[in-house]
């Protein structure tokens, strides 16, 4: 996993939920390791965070569902 300062975070705001998604696959197809970036949206909550905090959350959440689907793919839980 990349250095908090090092951290692939891409943020996205005002895109509809279908779009998000196409954004997400078409930058994966044209990146070298496109697990290592992690995508969000804005929401309510964080649009007053701070963007520090906004990147450390995102890249918990990134860390912990990459865990959680190697686990998967291990056939473990």
């Amino acid at each position: 996993m990349a250095e908090e300062n090092d951290a692939k975070v891409i943020i996205m705001h005002g895109f509809e939920k279908d779009k998000v998604f196409e954004l997400m696959r078409l930058i994966k197809a044209h990146v070298e390791n496109p697990s290592d970036i992690a995508f969000s949206m804005s929401t309510p909550v964080n649009l007053d965070w701070k963007l520090k905090d906004i990147i450390s959350d995102v890249r918990e959440d990134h860390a912990y569902f990459m865990e959680m689907e190697r686990k998967k793919r291990e056939g473990g839980q």
